[in-house]
């Protein structure tokens, strides 16, 4: 016996930024500039933030071409998200060359801020620790001490899959527990060549 299915109303076709009122264009950039801040993390490749920041650019053209000024209602943005999102616009108006990540009351980009420190960014493109370069200074001096600081573990292991290639059982190695699931160590020349890799680049 066959059920019976309701169908579903098709979703209401976009209206052209040129056709919306200027209230409304306000709104929607608001409602953009949500969000590729919520969104930041997908950056700089994520297919799902693209359209976000592409409608923020094709909203702002539309109220400078009326003259309309923006400013008030994206500062009222900041007050209600405590996000910096004047900044924010002109990070999507520069996309690609500027990343849009979202900053915070502080200055610090939410998505890059230090998970050690919480004072200062990382690297977009960080690996092992999502910490800064000082941070990660003192993650090397840590194993060089043998002395652990909080929100790092050190340890050894017998389990070749739980190190790094160039350790071995009786090599001191270093793990974030707040950043992986299974523990996974590295050792201190991991550090030095991610840091120099960073210098780099």
């Amino acid at each position: 016996m066959l059920g019976h299915f309701k169908s579903m109303a098709n979703s209401p076709p976009t209206i052209p930024v040129q056709k919306r009122r200027d209230e409304e264009l306000l709104e929607d950039l608001c409602v953009e500039l949500r969000h590729v801040g919520v969104g930041d993390h997908d950056l700089p490749n994520g297919q799902r933030i693209l359209p976000h920041i592409q409608e923020v650019v094709a909203i702002h053209a539309e109220l400078a071409r009326r003259g309309v000024d923006w400013r008030p209602r994206v500062d009222r943005l900041s007050t209600e998200t405590k996000w910096q999102m004047p900044s924010l616009l002109d990070d999507c108006l520069a996309f690609p060359e500027r990343l849009p990540f979202v900053r915070e009351p502080d200055g610090i980009r939410r998505t890059l801020r230090c998970q050690f420190c919480s004072r200062a960014e990382r690297p977009v493109d960080a690996k092992l620790f999502w910490f800064c370069d000082p941070c990660m200074r003192r993650v090397t001096e840590a194993l060089h001490q043998r002395a652990p600081v909080q929100g790092i573990t050190l340890f050894r292991t017998y389990n070749a899959e739980c190190r790094c290639p160039h350790a071995d059982a009786d090599t001191v190695l270093a793990a974030d527990l707040y950043m992986v699931e299974q523990l996974h160590g590295v050792c201190e020349r991991c550090i030095l060549d991610e840091l120099e890799r960073r210098r780099l680049a």
